[in-house]
């Protein structure tokens, strides 16, 4: 799936346990951070029409990020660093960095039909691939439904808890949109 819908699902998760901003914040980025390792388009992009283009991409793209080892590293740093709530934030940013190699999984093939596995044991074995012989391209319907349903739970989370998925980028913008979504959808007083 591409990083918006990883980033909102994550976001999602974060708002289901009591934490704070800072560890929603790093839940959140534990659902987009998997991607880092596609970073290698950017340098495909400008080479393409080269002697020599790039292989960054497509050699490391789903190699990286999208491991065990990957994940426990990620969480450990980050938890051991940043957490306040350290425990509860080390299980949401452990499930986030696997919702994101699920939503892989089930929604990422190239308009070829060409499915990214997912090498989840390296770097101690590439015996297995995760893939789902259903998985729907990226740019699919399904994609985009999925995508609009978590905006959605995203403005009622907003709605309920006065803080949006804006906190991430910016406290003006955050404030903005809750005061908007409150007036357009007001709180009733059993609320």
């Amino acid at each position: 799936m591409n990083p918006i819908t990883h980033f909102f699902a994550s976001w999602c998760l974060a708002n289901s346990a009591d934490i704070d901003q800072r560890d929603r914040f790093l839940v959140t980025i534990a659902g987009v951070i998997p991607d880092v390792d596609g970073l290698g388009a950017i340098a495909y992009l400008v080479t393409k029409d080269s002697a020599a283009p790039s292989r960054l991409y497509h050699d490391y793209h789903h190699i990286l990020c999208h491991n065990i080892l990957a994940a426990i590293v990620f969480t450990t740093i980050v938890v051991l660093l940043f957490a306040h709530k350290k425990k509860v934030t080390a299980m949401l940013v452990f499930l986030s960095y696997h919702i994101h190699l699920l939503c892989d999984i089930l929604g990422s093939s190239g308009p070829d039909g060409h499915q990214w596995p997912i090498p989840y044991f390296l770097p101690f074995s590439d015996k297995v691939q995760l893939t789902w012989a259903g998985q729907w391209r990226l740019a699919s319907w399904q994609n985009s439904l999925i995508t609009v349903a978590l905006m959605l739970v995203g403005f009622a989370l907003a709605r309920k808890k006065g803080f949006s998925f804006l906190e991430i980028f910016s406290k003006k913008a955050d404030e903005a949109l809750v005061y908007t979504v409150r007036t357009r959808f007001p709180l009733e007083e059993s609320e």
